[in-house]
C-alpha cells in the first residue's frame, strides 16, 4: 500500500511539474521559448 502511494505521487507530481513547465512556456510566445533562440535566422524577431 505505501508503494501504491508513493507511486501515485510520483505520477502526479511529475504530471503536474509537466503541465506548469509547459504552460510556463506557452505564456512566452513561439521565438522566446525556442531553445535556438540565440541562434534563431527565422523573422519571428
Amino acid at each position: 500500500m505505501l508503494f501504491n502511494i508513493a507511486a501515485g505521487l510520483l505520477i502526479f507530481g511529475y504530471s503536474g511539474w509537466a503541465l506548469v513547465k509547459y504552460y510556463k512556456k506557452s505564456k512566452q510566445g513561439k521565438c522566446a521559448a525556442c531553445e535556438l533562440n540565440n541562434h534563431c535566422n527565422s523573422k519571428c524577431k
